[in-house]
């Protein structure tokens, strides 16, 4: 037991060196003279005040680096949410990413302009610490280059908004997991403590001095001061309990009780809809395969909603005679209003911004698969969303023009964010006469598998694209071996959206009898994380992480919250098995990754 106590230590230390690494990137905020810039505004959360000389040198920091928006961070910040901070944000990481999630102290905002005209939020200053922490993020969006620094502006003591501030630091759904994540490994640490003064009094006692020192390491040599750190560090064997009873305690805010009528909102359409029943969601089974027509049919997998966990079951079948793999029966366009509702809008609008926000790597590969065969002019990202593939891929070609069409509301989001010049909203076939030789090319990223009928899709974009255009498609690979092993858990199944898997060899095919002639493709290169890993998460995800699903019959309580932090602790080893496995068969992996992508010329150019 004497040696697990000492393991304890040990990481105790390792994880306060870490926090105090991320804090050591935070950098004071330099004085300045002069007059404020007319070309900022400030957000501020209620009772905050930020003296002139704060406010000049902020704005002088801000036009100096070309920064959209500076989050100011009280140097007296409170032990807890300075912890709370600096695990949630890596600020040298975050000052590097143009492309992340933004994030802040939620205490005073410097913002341009321009971008809060343009993000529909408005200068104030009575937002509640959550409510501008979401405001942060919206932001960052329109923004651009974002930093935070330390400034000499008070701070308070927010137990009462810590639960509030928390979740919306986490930038993820589902909700329910921001404080089990973040209170719960304080509740462990303490947990630890306790157990070994219990199992073995004396390097217990030692592992407890420890424990109470450790804050002090953290904040030595930062920016940071914390008013309360002595006070913190002589009685955290207390004010550690004590605080998550407050935080936990503490009445909604006005940011929480907006999120919870959403939800209950939301919960009410979802009770009426899954009362009717979730099989009318689903049309005839067809006889005949959509790609071939061959009638020689098996079953291939039987699928659920394992993302979102909506109700109901999807049976995926495969073509003995193309290996074209489809759902059978397909949903009906109420079917999929019903699964695809807040899955990348709505109550899924920040998971959905936070993945798409993280894809940095893959977008860039895209563009510059295509930037080795072309220079291109004139591009269209069909199925764009929100278009964040976009925005990286600019960079990259600096000399493209991007645009993009989808057909939800998120490319109007683009085109105010100035992440495309024009948005188009509708169907890719409705539009194809009106955008026809306009482009010379055209991407389709993981939008095929989505539609009802590819062949039509790749017919129109043969007609939009240019004579000697190319025609970027990237898709999930049917053929990869983690389909077959992992089943009905393999994430790029995605039912119920995915109503078409293509292989590779189908969809050549069907370019060259389009007159588009295939010059790169990428396998291995596409390919998207992890598969064990990916799907030991959605194990987990199925079993119910997210006690607030608005599907979900009632409200949870207090045994649904217990569940969930059960089935973290089963979490922890599962996913860890999962990367393990995944590092193990990585020399295994030859061409059939996950994904993969086809680059494709229209002849006559």
């Amino acid at each position: 037991m004497v040696w697990l106590i000492w393991v304890v230590a040990a990481c105790m230390v390792g994880n306060a060196l870490r926090l105090r690494r991320r804090l050591t990137g935070l950098r004071r905020l330099p004085t300045a003279h002069g007059q404020a810039s007319q070309s900022y505004d400030w957000v501020l959360a209620e009772g905050v005040v930020v003296p002139p000389e704060v406010r000049r040198a902020a704005v002088a920091h801000a036009r100096e680096r070309g920064l959209g928006m500076l989050d100011l961070v009280p140097a007296d910040l409170p032990v807890d949410q300075a912890l709370d901070l600096a695990k949630h944000l890596d600020f040298r990481a975050y000052r590097r990413d143009p492309y992340g999630m933004g994030r802040g102290a939620g205490y005073a905002l410097l913002a341009d302009r321009d971008a809060l005209q343009r993000s529909g939020l408005r200068a104030g200053t009575d937002l509640d610490p959550a409510e501008l922490g979401a405001a942060t993020t919206r932001l960052k969006f329109y923004a651009g280059t974002a930093d935070l620094v330390v400034a000499d502006i008070p701070a308070a003591d927010r137990v009462r908004e810590r639960r509030a501030f928390v979740r919306s630091l986490m930038l993820a759904a589902p909700d329910a997991l921001a404080l089990p994540q973040t209170l719960g490994a304080a509740l462990a640490g303490y947990a630890l403590v306790l157990a070994a003064l219990v199992s073995a009094p004396a390097q217990g006692l030692a592992l407890a001095v420890l424990y109470c020192a450790l804050p002090c390491l953290v904040f030595a040599g930062t920016a940071i001061t914390p008013r309360d750190l002595p006070r913190f560090a002589a009685f955290r064997l207390v004010h550690t309990p004590l605080s998550i009873w407050r935080t936990l305690r503490a009445p909604r805010t006005r940011w929480e009780h907006d999120l919870v009528a959403r939800r209950e909102e939301a919960r009410g359409w979802y009770r009426a809809q899954i009362d009717e029943g979730v099989e009318r969601f689903l049309g005839p089974r067809r006889a005949d395969c959509p790609w071939c027509g061959s009638t020689r049919l098996t079953r291939h997998v039987l699928t659920r909603d394992i993302l979102q966990g909506k109700p109901g079951r999807f049976r995926l079948e495969r073509c003995l005679g193309c290996r074209h793999i489809f759902q059978n029966p397909r949903l009906t366009p109420e079917g999929l209003g019903f699964y695809y509702k807040d899955m990348y809008d709505g109550l899924g609008d920040r998971l959905a911004e936070r993945t798409l926000s993280s894809n940095t790597p893959w977008y860039q590969a895209r563009a510059r698969m295509v930037g080795r065969v072309t220079e291109p002019r004139s591009w269209l990202d069909v199925g764009t969303g929100k278009a964040h593939f976009c925005r990286v891929a600019r960079d990259v070609l600096p000399g493209t023009v991007f645009d993009g069409l989808d057909l939800g509301a998120g490319v109007a989001e683009a085109v105010a964010r100035g992440w495309v010049g024009q948005g188009f909203q509708g169907e890719f076939l409705d539009l194809a006469d009106d955008l026809a030789g306009h482009y010379d090319v055209i991407s389709m990223h993981h939008y095929l598998e989505h539609t009802t009928d590819p062949h039509a899709e790749l017919d129109a974009a043969a007609k939009v694209l240019q004579p000697g255009g190319h025609l970027l498609i990237e898709l999930p690979d049917p053929e990869s071996w983690f389909g077959s092993v992992l089943r009905s858990f393999w994430v790029p199944w995605l039912a119920p959206q995915h109503l078409h898997m293509i292989p590779i060899g189908n969809l050549k095919d069907a370019l060259a009898l389009r007159g588009l002639k295939v010059v790169a493709q990428e396998r291995r290169e596409a390919r998207q994380g992890p598969d064990i890993t990916t799907a030991a998460a959605a194990v987990v995800n199925w079993l119910g992480l997210d006690v607030d699903r608005p599907w979900t019959a009632h409200p949870p309580g207090v045994p649904a919250y217990v569940r969930v932090l059960a089935i973290q602790l089963v979490a922890a080893p599962l996913v860890g098995l999962g990367i393990v496995l995944d590092l193990l068969t990585v020399p295994f992996i030859r061409g059939r990754t996950n994904a993969y992508r086809v680059l494709a010329r229209k002849q006559g150019g």
